[in-house]
C-alpha cells in the first residue's frame, strides 16, 4: 500500500526535476549559440537552422525539407516546406536539456517536438 502511496509523488517529482532541468531558449542570442548551425535529428529526419534565415533539411522518405525562419519576442518562427506541401506559419517556444532541443507549436502551447543535436 505504501508503494502506490509513493508512486504519485515519485511522478511529480520526477516531472518536477525534468521541468527545472530544461533550459527556456527565450532570446535569439542564446538560440543562436545553442540551435543554429547545428544538424537536428529525430530518426531518419534531420534540420539545420541556419544564420541567414534558412532551414534546410531531409525528411524521413528522403524528401526534401525547406523554408525560412526569424525570432519574434521569445519564440523561434518558421515557414516551411516538406516534399513541396507548405506548412503554416508556426512560432514555437523552445527549450534545451543535454543534446535534446524542444520546440512547442503554437507560442508554447501546442505539441512539442524534440530533436537530438548532433
Amino acid at each position: 500500500m505504501k508503494l502506490f502511496q509513493l508512486t504519485p509523488l515519485t511522478v511529480l517529482f520526477g516531472l518536477a526535476v525534468t521541468q527545472v532541468s530544461a533550459e527556456e531558449i527565450d532570446s535569439n542570442e542564446k538560440f543562436s549559440e545553442l540551435v543554429v548551425g547545428k544538424k537536428l535529428v529525430q530518426e531518419n529526419t534531420w534540420v539545420r537552422i541556419l544564420k541567414d534565415g534558412v532551414v534546410e533539411g531531409q525528411g524521413p522518405k528522403a524528401g526534401d525539407i525547406s523554408g525560412s525562419w526569424e525570432w519574434k519576442g521569445k519564440y523561434y518562427c518558421r515557414d516551411l516546406v516538406i516534399d513541396d506541401v507548405p506548412l503554416p506559419h508556426d512560432c514555437q517556444a523552445v527549450s534545451i536539456e543535454g543534446d535534446t532541443v524542444t520546440f512547442t507549436h503554437k507560442d508554447g502551447s501546442g505539441i512539442s517536438v524534440s530533436w537530438k543535436i548532433e
